[in-house]
Order: C-alpha cells, then structure tokens, then sequence
C-alpha cells in the first residue's frame, strides 16, 4: 500500500504546455473551483519512469482553501505504508549530495536544468541539461519534476509575493 485508499476522487492533470506562471496558478485555480464541497481529490500531475507518479491531495492540512499536499508514489512513506509527502528537505539535501560530487561544469548544467523549471518549462526541456550527468543521490527526473510542484505550490501560497523566488533563492545559495 502506497497511495492511501480513500474516496477520493482521482484525476489526471497535465500541465506541460503552460509556461507561465500567472498561467499556471490559473489553469491549477480554475480546476479547483469546478471541485464539489466537502469532497476529497487526488490529482495525478507526473508519472516517473519507473511508474511511480507524483501527485497532489485536496484539500491541504493547513488552510482548506488553496492548499494542497503534494506526494511522491513508493518513495517517502508513513509507518502505516501510506506515502508520506517529502519536505523540502528532500530537495536540499539531495543537491548537497550533487554538488559534492558534481564538478563545476556539471553542478552549472544542473543549475540550468532547474532554472528552467524555475522558469516554467517542461521537465523534457529542463532534463536536456542533465541527461549526461553522473546521478549521485535522487533521480534527476525526480528532483525536477518534484521542484516543478513546489514551485507551483508557492505560488498558489504566496502569490502577492515571492512564491517559487523564495524555494529557487534557497537552491542558488547552496
């Protein structure tokens, strides 16, 4: 068991064409107000290569509204098997982990890669500066498809003010 079995609804969201982000908050806002009240949704938003998906639970823990939790398939879990949604963290130590042992040059390629992310590009655009790179720690894929969501769960939070600068200035300062 992974993925909690619950009643809630599961849905497909894709939003590899939008490269905006005033954009994207919009398309992910406007889905959710098509929701039912009282009703719990999971979105399944990214399918790694091996089959494990990143996916998204309505609503949040913290305020009902435009919160949502964000969940890697089989790969943090609970005590009880359930996935358990990975910190920030995950990402920090992993591209400590990277910058370790990548060297200059590739730690820059890497840079561009989540830049692009940064910048609301797909993860295909993004992972063309990492394809070649030594893999220390997490998957490439992983990293860049899990900062995507964390980005866009900043800006739906913090939308009057920094959202994804705030995640993207921690990452240049390490």
């Amino acid at each position: 068991m992974t993925v909690r079995e619950d009643n809630s609804e599961e849905i497909q969201l894709n939003v590899d064409q939008i490269n905006d982000k005033v954009l994207l908050r919009q398309f992910i806002l406007n889905q959710w107000i098509q929701e039912e009240s009282n009703k719990k949704y999971r979105y399944f938003v990214e399918t790694l290569r091996g089959e494990n998906r990143i996916y998204l639970e309505r609503p949040g823990r913290l305020n009902k509204g435009c919160d949502f939790v964000i969940y890697i398939e089989n790969h943090v879990i609970w005590n009880n098997g359930n996935d358990k949604p990975p910190a920030h963290s995950l990402i920090f130590d992993d591209l400590l982990i990277k910058k370790q042992f990548l060297s200059c040059q590739e730690w820059q390629l890497l840079l561009m890669g989540i830049e692009s992310i940064y910048d609301c590009y797909s993860y295909l655009n993004a992972y063309v500066h990492c394809e070649n790179l030594p893999i220390y720690g997490e998957s490439y894929e992983l990293i860049l498809n899990l900062l995507r969501w964390l980005f866009i769960e900043q800006d739906v939070t913090y939308w009057s003010g920094q959202g994804r600068g705030m995640l993207y200035n921690g990452i240049l300062k390490i």
